[in-house]
């Protein structure tokens, strides 16, 4: 039996937590945090056991979580490096990966060292946006240090995969290149877009749901976030290059009327993008969307649930459109195979809801 101690209760902290409750593999969960209400709120919804001081936590420990900004990190290792005994693994969630791996470096022998990184979050922070499935399917990389064992490692993914995390493994330098692609950029360029509103009210009102989608990690934690930035500046300035130099050439075709490049931009773009595989997190595979219409009252989302219960089909995904109150909404329903869709559809609409495949 694993015991576990968490350095820093927000978010993924105690999500982890709450995640690892149910694992056959874990004795107890230990907190630590420097906010007392965090830890009190995270022993309430049962994402720890208890709490305890860093000395006391990691003195006892198997394996640690290192849940606190970047910027925490090489106090915090100091503080642990005389505390931990041989044969303990210590890991963290943090969004980028070559330059905490240098700093476990500092680590006594036969203490491992595996970075890891949840791809999965919410733009609610702190433990108030806990969840207990906040790991289900989604991607959790891990970049272990060179002479950390095979069985050390195993241990870890088998612990991880308990939350039904999907564990991938690669080098520190790889994911840091790949996460300044698809998660740093993106993040830069959606606080670019907002910015470009200069909040007036007359161009917020008018954006629409693409926008919002475009631009919802803009939301995110800012401490965190400067962390992540600075800590990949290397990679990252070459990638915003690359952006930069695309956007360039988009404006100069707009320039020239240059009708073909931007048809070829947008046509590249689409089927890169339609390759992708549908998923809700991380690697999860795709599932089939029923759009439905139902009245705005009460009970209606159960009576979903009942109908497709009844047809012994399972809800994976629900989500709430658009809602007029007093009228109706628009709610999103995924299913697990496009067999179970139509049939979706099939009792919905025996039940006078309006129903299509998305």
């Amino acid at each position: 039996m694993i015991n576990v101690f968490i350095i820093g209760i927000g978010l993924i902290g105690a999500s982890l937590g709450l995640a690892l409750r149910d694992s056959s593999l874990v004795s107890r969960i230990v907190g630590f945090d420097i906010n007392n209400e965090s830890l009190r709120k995270a022993r309430e919804i049962g994402a720890i056991d208890y709490f305890a001081s860093i000395s006391e936590g990691a003195r006892e420990a198997d394996v640690i979580f290192l849940c606190t900004p970047l910027s925490s990190f090489p106090s915090l290792i100091e503080d642990i490096k005389p505390l931990v005994r041989p044969g303990i693994i210590i890991t963290d969630v943090g969004s980028t990966k070559q330059d905490v791996m240098s700093l476990f470096e500092d680590l006594p022998q036969n203490v491992w060292a595996i970075g890891g990184h949840p791809m999965a979050g919410s733009e609610t922070k702190g433990v108030n946006g806990a969840d207990r499935y906040l790991f289900e399917n989604a991607v959790y990389i891990l970049t272990p240090g060179k002479n950390v064992p095979g069985e050390v490692l195993a241990r870890l993914v088998n612990l991880l995969e308990t939350t039904g995390a999907r564990v991938e493994v690669m080098d520190a330098a790889v994911h840091d290149e790949i996460v300044a692609t698809v998660s740093h950029i993106p993040h830069l360029a959606a606080v670019a877009l907002v910015n470009l509103t200069e909040g007036r009210s007359d161009r917020l009102m008018l954006a629409a749901g693409g926008f919002r989608d475009t631009t919802r990690v803009a939301s995110s934690n800012l401490e965190i976030w400067e962390d992540i930035l600075f800590s990949n500046r290397e990679i990252l300035v070459k990638r915003l290059n690359d952006f930069i130099d695309s956007l360039d050439s988009i404006k100069q075709a707009l320039e020239l009327g240059d009708h073909d490049y931007i048809r070829r931009e947008l046509s590249s773009a689409k089927n890169i993008r339609d390759s992708i595989p549908q998923m809700r997190r991380g690697l999860m595979p795709g599932l089939c969307d029923i759009v439905c219409i139902v009245p705005d009252k009460p009970g209606v989302i159960a009576k979903l649930g009942s109908i497709l219960g009844e047809e012994n089909i399972n809800i994976s995904d629900i989500e709430i459109l658009r809602v007029r109150e007093g009228d109706g909404g628009t709610i999103r329903l995924g299913v697990a195979s496009p067999e179970d869709a139509k049939r979706a559809v099939s009792a919905l609409r025996a039940n006078a809801i309006k129903a299509w495949l998305r």
